[in-house]
């Protein structure tokens, strides 16, 4: 079980979300390093982002001109990754700078508290 931010991370929940972001997340913040947490933030909505986007492309009808394979396969998953990361550095839904607020918040209150 993790602990980020004081939020316990079963391993049921990790599933689907790749464990090296949770990692990432968890070195950031416990090292106090804004810019990095800033970045894990950030890749950890480019992967729900592409969650959402993946799910939403299998509620689209298949067939048209082109010869469904592999390749397609390969290449909507890859654009859609792409669209996700671009997404998460223009602002995305939010979702990055509000866990990034927080563990920033949970940080400044740990120095307050070792200061008094």
């Amino acid at each position: 079980m993790s602990d980020i931010s004081g939020i316990k991370v079963q391993a049921g929940y990790k599933q689907g979300i790749d464990n090296s972001i949770i990692e990432k997340l968890e070195k950031a913040y416990s090292e106090k390093d804004k810019q990095k947490l800033k970045e894990a933030c950030e890749e950890f909505e480019a992967i729900m982002l592409s969650t959402i986007f993946k799910q939403m492309q299998k509620s689209i009808p298949k067939g048209g001109l082109f010869k469904e394979g592999i390749a397609e396969d390969i290449f909507n998953e890859m654009f859609v990754d792409e669209v996700s990361r671009s997404a998460s550095k223009q602002g995305g839904i939010g979702l990055s700078k509000l866990l990034y607020d927080s563990m920033i918040k949970r940080i400044e209150n740990a120095y307050k508290f070792k200061e008094e």
